[in-house]
């Protein structure tokens, strides 16, 4: 294999697509922000409807494609009566806050995973890169951020439902976070050298791609120090706007490879600019009604559905597993 091939395919697509859409897109959301500070509810409302469209990506991904579904066809069955149940519930009780921080910081750590799971592709793809040092890396920079904001933006973080909640939780054990940040920032700077000391050692590879990724997540992890809102609204940006890139992109090579398949998902990949762009704008469509009608309830079925995502992208997104590797030309080692 040439040079120029092997740089090509340490790319999850290609570097225009990869630059765009997994490293620095969430530029197109921090601009606007930092810009016009006057028109934030416009900025957030756009956010909400990608971060929206990408939670219902997974849902077309389990109840379209026979395959999966047919893996786990009683947990994705009987999985969203119980979400439904225990958001009923909640609300029945007087406990939906404690939903809602359950799923905002659910939340964090899903993103976080993802930028993780990403993050291996291209390791596996360069043929190098230790997980524990990946994952090191990624996990130690948020939980210095974390611990390191929670009492700084407090005054910030007590005016939002889910900040509060978790306000009241903590009490008078604000400054215990302070100190725990200062541990978890030793941590980081450890792994961030153990990072740079494994790329230096395989200089001969230089895995361009995974630095540009882990650069563009130290960067995003900065803007928090910016502004806690800003941060929050760029990080869910990127996250969503990744994962309809990443799924695009998977499912158009998975199907490739399986042309007689006969799921929904497999003959819509056929067209699938067309049916990938109606999809996006009937589930648009839907939450512009759904605000419109009610908004509250609408907030409901977001954190209660909100389980069910985080849940079936656990189940799905499996970078060693062969069928999920494959699509994305990993190579696994046959058994």
């Amino acid at each position: 294999m040439s040079t120029a091939t092997q740089v090509q395919k340490s790319w999850i697509k290609n570097p225009a697509a990869d630059l765009s859409f997994f490293d620095f897109g969430w530029i197109l959301v921090l601009l606007p922000l930092v810009i016009f500070k006057d028109h934030l509810s416009i900025i957030i409302l756009s956010v909400l409807i990608v971060s929206y469209i990408h939670r219902h990506y997974t849902f077309a991904l389990v109840y379209g494609d026979k395959e999966e579904f047919q893996k786990r066809k009683q947990i994705y069955i009987f999985l969203p009566i119980i979400a439904a149940l225990a958001t009923i519930l909640s609300l029945y009780f007087d406990a939906f806050k404690v939903l809602l921080v359950a799923a905002v910081l659910w939340n964090m750590y899903h993103t976080i995973t993802q930028k993780y799971g990403i993050a291996r592709i291209y390791s596996r793809k360069a043929g190098y890169g230790e997980a524990w040092i990946d994952k090191g890396l990624i996990y130690s920079w948020f939980a210095f951020l974390f611990f390191a904001l929670v009492e700084r933006e407090k005054d910030v973080i007590s005016q939002y439902q889910a900040g509060s909640a978790l306000l009241n939780y903590i009490g008078d054990n604000l400054s215990y976070f302070t100190l725990a940040s200062h541990f978890f920032l030793a941590i980081a700077i450890v792994f961030t050298l153990l990072f740079a000391y494994q790329e230096f050692k395989n200089r001969h590879q230089i895995n361009i791609p995974k630095i540009l990724f882990v650069i563009s997540i130290l960067l995003l992890y900065s803007i928090f120090f910016y502004s806690l809102i800003v941060g929050y609204i760029v990080f869910a940006f990127s996250h969503a706007l990744e994962y309809i890139a990443f799924v695009n992109i998977f499912v158009n090579s998975k199907y490739k490879r399986k042309p007689d398949s006969t799921s929904v998902v497999a003959l819509a990949s056929r067209k699938q600019w067309i049916y990938s762009s109606l999809f996006s704008l009937g589930i648009v469509a839907i939450c512009l009604v759904g605000i419109k009608l009610n908004e509250n309830a609408f907030e409901i079925y977001i954190v209660g559905s909100s389980f069910l995502h985080f849940i079936y992208d656990g189940l799905i997104w499996k970078v060693r597993r062969p069928e999920v590797g494959k699509p994305l030309d990993i190579k696994y080692a046959s058994t």
